[in-house]
């Protein structure tokens, strides 16, 4: 899919997460049910750095031709979530070696700005993404080597995705 088409849903989906903050008092925001699981807040820490630091960065290192290298394969891994336009519906956990500390959540107001700011940037990046030539590329461990245009897509999936968790969370919070 290109940008122009990824970013309508993107948008969709991030006004989602935002009009939910309403939703929730601080402590249903902070709350977790125990040590395995993220509160709220924690998978809106990560959702937004994800998107700043990870995604947005990557189709922004692609264009600029960095951190990367010409050509690469994706993995088969890779060539499923692109066949198939998102995550597969099971919980994913993120391997020991890649994961870094336990997200540290902000208030539910900084998340609002945080949250209107990447689309914005998001937004920002559709022409030059939709111009990419594709042949630079950015190593996703997971997935394999993605082009700018992948990256983008990527970013909507990884938003997709959380809206599961972001459910179940919503539940135990409320039951």
């Amino acid at each position: 899919m290109s940008p122009t088409e990824v970013y309508p849903n993107l948008e969709t989906i991030v006004n989602q997460y935002i009009n939910s903050l309403d939703d929730y008092s601080d402590e249903h925001f902070f709350f977790k049910t125990n040590d395995e699981t993220w509160s709220l807040g924690q998978m809106y820490e990560h959702l937004t750095v994800s998107s700043q630091f990870f995604f947005l960065a990557n189709c922004v290192r692609c264009l600029e031709k960095r951190k990367g290298q010409l050509g690469g394969e994706k993995t088969h891994f890779g060539e499923q979530q692109f066949k198939y336009g998102g995550f597969p519906p099971v919980k994913l956990k993120i391997p020991d070696a890649i994961r870094g500390p336990e997200p540290v959540a902000k208030t539910r107001e900084e998340y609002k700005s945080i949250l209107a700011k990447i689309l914005v940037d998001s937004q920002n990046l559709i022409e030059a993404v939709s111009n990419d030539d594709g042949s630079y590329k950015a190593l996703q461990v997971a997935m394999g080597w993605l082009d700018a245009k992948e990256w983008y897509y990527l970013h909507e999936m990884h938003y997709r995705h959380h809206l599961r968790q972001k459910t179940e969370l919503e539940n135990q919070v409320i039951s």
